[in-house]
């Protein structure tokens, strides 16, 4: 049983700073609070912040924050990390104040993903969350949504966060993308959400395909697609439903290049009575994937519905 409880934060490294910050609060409903450093934290809920903005060039994943229950849970960690031969070093309170937790550890994942576990994630009952656009997120004890990572070697990740971090597989999906190019994604969870994350090999220049966040009616995703229309913010895979987690969802691009899925709905799951299962389509409808504009298309994606689906 993992101790890891939930996807707790994120931190983005993002060359568009500005950008970013008009988008994720105009956009995406995200609370801003700007930082003495010129970062900035973006709430979504209660706690003081659910993902942090960096200036950096990488346009990337910096870091993942895995959130787990207490103290002693984190020393199991610390133990099980030691075991599986992961080195691991303790935050310094400088880290523990800048990331507003009790406690933390830092270590990378076999493909060298920064990682960090921790405990007592500030809440800010007293500043309830306030969207710009009125949105309400889908995060508790289910975290902040997932994330899919790309990876050279998908089943050596799988097996480093099953027997390593204790995450469980929710499911496969093998998908023939196109005629002869199947690619393959593994789902794991650490919750009852679906998944928290999922993993996939395909050649991308970035460690995140997308992040997702989940809104508590599916009306704001039907807002966000007007919203992106008068935007000019560009849909990645049009509005529908995945076939694993039944999300109904829109991917749009972000400012740093990956994306963004924007759902309601998830599937939550039942450890005792859940099995194992496997898909031969990301979605069951809809998801169709638009190229940008003045790129040639076709064009390979990890998300590509078939066109005879």
């Amino acid at each position: 049983m993992s101790d890891i409880k939930a996807l707790g934060y994120l931190g983005f490294g993002v060359s568009d700073l500005p950008g970013w910050r008009g988008y994720a609060t105009d956009f995406l409903g995200l609370q801003p609070v700007d930082r003495p450093d010129g970062s900035i934290d973006l709430r979504m809920d209660d706690h003081a912040a659910r993902i942090r903005l960096v200036a950096d060039a990488a346009d990337d994943i910096l870091w993942l924050g895995w959130e787990v229950a207490d103290a002693a849970a984190l020393d199991r960690l610390r133990a099980r990390l030691a075991a599986a031969g992961v080195s691991y070093e303790d935050g310094s309170p400088a880290d523990v104040k800048d990331r507003q937790v009790e406690a933390l550890i830092r270590f990378a994942d076999c493909d060298g993903t920064p990682c960090e576990a921790y405990w007592g994630l500030l809440r800010r009952t007293e500043a309830p969350f306030l969207s710009p656009i009125g949105a309400r997120f889908v995060t508790g004890r289910q975290g902040l949504g997932h994330v899919i990572l790309i990876t050279p070697d998908r089943v050596r990740t799988e097996a480093w966060y099953r027997d390593v971090l204790g995450f469980r597989v929710s499911d496969y999906v093998h998908a023939e993308m196109a005629p002869g190019m199947t690619v393959d994604f593994t789902f794991m969870r650490c919750n009852s959400r679906h998944h928290s994350l999922a993993l996939c090999s395909v050649p991308m220049p970035k460690r995140l395909q997308h992040f997702m966040i989940e809104v508590d009616n599916i009306d704001d995703v039907g807002r966000s697609i007007y919203r992106a229309e008068d935007a000019g913010v560009h849909t990645m895979l049009s509005f529908g439903r995945h076939s694993n987690d039944n999300m109904l969802s829109v991917y749009y691009i972000t400012p740093s290049g990956f994306a963004v899925e924007y759902g309601w709905g998830g599937l939550e799951v039942e450890d005792e009575s859940w099995h194992v299962q496997n898909h031969a389509a990301p979605s069951a409808w809809g998801h169709r994937f638009r190229p940008p504009p003045g790129t040639p298309a076709p064009v390979p994606t990890i998300m590509h519905e078939r066109e005879d689906a």
